[in-house]
């Protein structure tokens, strides 16, 4: 989404991008500007549909890639309050919404959060916990958060290990784990963060195999834009401590979606 936060600086840059995209493969991009973060004035989602629209438009049938609407929204205390009342942009239009943490830390109380969300029928897809540095010291809580009906989506460039070894050791860890549901580009610009996936799908798939690695970048994501149900493996457990089971929590979510769609 050009000119409107930390993305492309221009439409012609943003239409490069979308040649880049189209040349590695990919058919859809969901255009995310930040929400409650600093970094963008909090674009509402008529003004971030009317963008896309125009975006799309300029692309034109050059590429063969298509821009949806969405938003990466940065989580705070009242973030369920901000969705209900429709200040928020989910995936398409549809019932999931990206979550993005602080770099350094997990916020306390964030699980009761993610649990009024889904109280909405809105479904959290937790982005890039893999550059979070509290969960590279403890992977673990993400597996925690899967138990509790979020979903995970980290960056192909850490699974490529261009954002750094912590971040390539945590995203490696997760996919082992079955604690990872997509595989996303978090694409900026044409040149510092091209959105490139066919590297990390490549590199994941050394790690999972090559139908799970494509999970993550076709299947999976072509439920979320649709708004269906996404099926997936629960997650291998951390350590000995952990529970091989789904708690009842992870049980009732999982009934809950089934339930709601």
């Amino acid at each position: 989404m050009p000119e409107i936060d930390d993305g492309a600086r221009t439409v012609g840059e943003a239409i490069e991008m979308a040649r880049i995209a189209t040349e590695d493969g990919i058919e859809y991009m969901v255009s995310t500007p930040h929400m409650f973060n600093g970094l963008s004035h909090n674009p509402q989602p008529a003004e971030i549909l009317d963008r896309v629209a125009a975006l799309n438009e300029a692309i034109g049938s050059k590429e063969g890639v298509k821009i949806l609407a969405g938003n990466e929204v940065h989580i705070s205390h009242d973030i369920a309050e901000q969705a209900e009342a429709h200040r928020v942009t989910t995936i398409n239009q549809r019932n999931h919404m990206l979550v993005e943490f602080p770099q350094l830390t997990v916020p306390v109380g964030a699980d009761e959060l993610f649990y009024k969300l889904l109280l909405q029928g809105i479904h959290p897809i937790l982005v890039h916990p893999e550059r979070n540095g509290q969960i590279q010291s403890n992977p673990s809580i993400v597996a925690n958060f899967i138990e509790r009906g979020v979903l995970i989506q980290i960056t192909a460039m850490s699974v490529t290990g261009e954002f750094g070894p912590a971040a390539k050791a945590c995203a490696d860890a997760l996919l082992r784990h079955h604690c990872v549901h997509f595989l996303a580009t978090d694409a900026h610009r044409p040149k510092s963060r091209p959105p490139i996936l066919s590297r990390g799908r490549d590199a994941a798939a050394m790690i999972v195999g090559e139908e799970h690695a494509a999970a993550l970048v076709e299947t999976n994501p072509r439920a979320v834009i649709n708004g269906e149900v996404l099926h997936a493996p629960p997650p291998i457990p951390f350590g000995s401590s952990a529970k091989s089971k789904r708690s009842f929590f992870a049980r009732f979510f999982h009934d809950r979606q089934r339930l709601t769609h």
